[in-house]
């Protein structure tokens, strides 16, 4: 007899975790389907939020003030900065501060879609870090990375888009939204 309890109480427990699992997952489809971005292993471009910039860095909240779209003359580099500090000068340097970089080496991002669906496709010329301010120590991150832009709009002052892009750190950095970028050339 004691030993069909055991084996009912071992059942029933599984049944528990089971369940459990099931209403973690579902609550993350809800916090994605209500509008909110959520972090993804997988991007496309319909997961792109219609919404102002925001995201996570190195597990804190990331909201950036300032948006550049650089233009490197040598090296035909484009650059799309995020920060959360801006320069003293409108195109100028800006020490010790949060922010994403997305970069195309030696080409140029044009109007349209771009999309790096996933972690582990590699895609030559193309990017991506994060920085980390912590007692005035800036920290280059560079992990895995994954990223879906829509530019709408590139002209000689703004750049106009949208943009999720997530990395795959220990604490799960991302940032998305819309965003209008000024154009540097340097």
């Amino acid at each position: 007899m004691q030993r069909y309890i055991i084996i009912t109480i071992f059942l029933l427990s599984l049944i528990l975790l089971s369940s459990c699992n099931k209403k973690e997952e579902s609550t993350n489809q809800q916090n994605s389907s209500s509008g909110e971005f959520v972090w993804k292993e997988s991007i496309s471009a319909k997961d792109i939020p219609d919404a102002p910039l925001k995201g996570k860095i190195d597990g804190k909240d990331f909201n950036p003030v300032y948006t550049v779209f650089e233009q490197w003359r040598g090296s035909n580099d484009n650059v799309l900065a995020f920060s959360d500090k801006t320069p003293k000068n409108k195109c100028g340097f800006i020490e010790n501060y949060n922010g994403y970089q997305l970069t195309k080496i030696g080409a140029e991002f044009k109007v349209g879609e771009f999309v790096k669906d996933s972690f582990v496709k590699n895609l030559e010329g193309y990017s991506a870090d994060f920085h980390v301010t912590e007692n005035d120590d800036m920290r280059k991150i560079n992990a895995g990375w994954n990223a879906a832009l829509l530019i709408t709009e590139i002209n000689d002052d703004v750049v106009k888009g949208k943009i999720a892009m997530c990395f795959k750190d220990e604490k799960k950095s991302w940032i998305a939204g819309k965003f209008e970028a000024i154009v540097c050339n340097n």
